[in-house]
């Protein structure tokens, strides 16, 4: 009887110790996320092989890694002349991209053709990927105006004629349309866990139009709704600090989560005077009793300007007169040399490693001052944004060591500064380090254009073909607040829109007041001294503040459920230590009855 008494308690303990662990597993992963790779379930393990010229990260490619970037964080990417069997370990979804016209090794092609998970290809070279793609054919090209959703919906006029591949279905399903006139064809489709986009083109608009197929390839959740973003843009100690009051304190007074975009150190062109945040105590006033009602501070750039020009002006973490990374002090005019001007190889190599050193000193000597100059004032940089959108390669590495959001557009490579872009939604591209991308899509308010609203309006209707485009837009405070009203009360007539607060994505709590009213700030009303000791106090809470604002609701349960089976199996373990005690006792006690 003992022993069976044991066998039920065991059994019946365990049952509950993994409902509840059950319990628990399901609930993981339930909170609001900004992009699909953040939903519930297992993040896609995503490999990506590319045929390239000579094995390059083209612009395309560096596209396509923005876009998957929304859907997964975790992304590889291989040449295909390099491709081993091992590449594909744990891989869930294969993707290849050919955008020129080869011959697949043997070796290539059998071992993606072994590859059981969701495949998707893009461009060329499809005909030698195997039995899976044969559910159609490609039939020579095609040139089309427009391209929609299944049935025609959300049709997109295109710019110019495109040439795409012409594709006969025989099988699955069409995820986009291409158009010539009056005649569709299918421009991407589908079928089972296989998809295939038919162009090799992956710039704007195509990248577009792919953003919004892939939501079927991965069938990642999502939450509804689009997300908008607002930031005033190159906010330094020159600006006007009552424009700068109005635009934030407007959108505050709204309960609007917005970015200001702050550059902590004015230089003057001409003079070449710098002026210092904190030689401007009106400004640091605003500027902290706007970060107190719900702004985002965002780094962008020390001076915004690398050798003449005005900040604000310029490029800094760019050589835009040489189209370089930054290789030399700004002051320095010495020509770059080239491979000629060396004896060997070596030299010339040891030559450029020294020009690379040099850039990632001086990117990494800005981020940190600039950090250090706003921390101490009492303002948290929570995100960076490259003045003009400028910066290498090397520049992204050297930024995801501080911080963990970046806002705007991206360079592609280290070549040409003018090739840079953006996904229409909140990415995670391989080539940020693990930095999350916040995009700006419908752009700002163009004074000088005829119609700036207008722009902003068309802008939105491309961005709108994908389902959880964002609404991301800056604005200048030197405009005035009149335009300001403008751009949100368009925004606001957008249905399912969600603002994000950057600082809230970050975990960071300044304050309880964001969103309430408050009167314009007195000047010097209390010293900076006093302001400093206020946000000294409130950090006593900030651990809590930042618990409760990253987490919410969703994680104080699952720490709940945490806490409650641990305490459970705490128990179970006293309870089995009582038995078998108890057990051991009545066995010795029979023993001793049996003399």
């Amino acid at each position: 009887m003992p022993n069976k008494s044991w066998n039920n308690t065991f059994n019946n303990r365990c049952r509950i110790v993994v409902s509840m662990l059950m319990v628990l597993l399901l609930l993981t992963g339930t909170g609001d996320k900004l992009y699909a790779a953040e939903g519930a379930g297992q993040e896609p393990e995503v490999l990506i092989v590319y045929s390239t010229q000579d094995g390059a990260l083209t612009d395309e490619v560096r596209m396509l890694d923005m876009v998957l970037g929304h859907y997964s964080s975790k992304l590889t990417y291989v040449a295909d002349e390099v491709l081993t069997e091992r590449d594909l370990d744990g891989v869930t979804h294969l993707v290849y991209y050919g955008s020129i016209s080869k011959d697949l090794s043997s070796s290539s092609r059998q071992i993606m053709q072994r590859f059981p998970g969701t495949w998707l290809a893009l461009g060329k070279n499809v005909e030698q990927l195997g039995a899976r793609f044969s559910f159609f054919q490609v039939n020579g090209q095609v040139d089309i105006q427009k391209v929609s959703k299944p049935k025609g919906v959300d049709q997109v006029l295109l710019n110019d004629n495109y040439l795409v591949g012409h594709v006969s279905l025989s099988k699955g399903d069409v995820l986009l349309e291409g158009w010539k006139g009056m005649y569709t064809y299918p421009l991407m489709v589908q079928y089972g866990k296989t998809a295939y986009f038919a162009s090799s083109n992956f710039t704007s608009p195509f990248s577009l139009f792919v953003s919004e197929a892939l939501h079927e390839v991965f069938k990642q959740p999502h939450d509804a709704g689009r997300y908008a973003l607002i930031r005033l843009e190159d906010v330094h100690p020159h600006s006007d600090p009552k424009l700068v009051w109005e635009a934030g304190s407007y959108l505050a007074d709204k309960g609007i989560p917005f970015v200001i975009a702050l550059i902590p150190v004015y230089e003057n062109s001409e003079t070449h005077e710098m002026v210092h945040l904190k030689d401007r105590p009106e400004m640091l006033k605003v500027l902290r009793e706007l970060q107190k009602r719900g702004a985002s501070i965002v780094l962008h750039g020390y001076m915004h300007h690398y050798r003449n020009s005005e900040t604000g002006e310029g490029s800094e973490f760019w050589d835009i007169e040489n189209n370089t990374p930054i290789s030399k002090a700004p002051e320095d005019e010495t020509p770059l040399k080239k491979r000629y001007a060396f004896a060997s190889q070596a030299e010339y190599e040891t030559y450029q490693q020294s020009l690379k050193e040099y850039e990632e000193h001086y990117i990494q000597t800005r981020m940190e001052t600039g950090i250090k100059e706003l921390t101490e004032l009492g303002l948290a940089p929570v995100a960076f944004e490259a003045p003009h959108y400028t910066m290498s390669q090397k520049g992204y590495e050297v930024m995801a060591r501080y911080f963990p959001y970046v806002l705007g557009q991206l360079q592609f490579n280290d070549r040409d500064w003018v090739h840079m872009g953006a996904p229409p939604f909140v990415s995670k591209p391989a080539f940020l380090h693990g930095m999350t991308l916040l995009p700006e899509t419908i752009g700002y308010y163009d004074p000088s254009s005829s119609t700036p609203m207008q722009d902003i309006k068309d802008k939105y209707r491309e961005v709108s073909f994908v389902r959880d485009g964002m609404v991301s837009m800056f604005f200048h405070p030197y405009l005035g607040v009149k335009p300001l009203k403008e751009m949100i009360a368009y925004v606001e007539t957008l249905p399912d829109v969600k603002w994000i607060d950057v600082r809230g994505l970050s975990g960071q709590e300044i304050s309880l007041d964001s969103g309430q009213e408050a009167s314009e700030p007195t000047i010097l009303a209390e010293s900076l001294e006093e302001q400093g000791t206020t946000l000294k106090i409130t950090d006593i809470y900030q651990n809590l503040h930042d618990f409760l604002r990253e987490n919410g609701w969703v994680q104080l349960v699952l720490w709940g459920i945490a806490g409650l089976v641990s305490v459970m199996v705490m128990l179970f373990m006293l309870y089995t230590w009582r038995n078998r005690a108890n057990l051991r006792k009545q066995l010795f006690m029979e023993r001793d009855l049996d003399g």
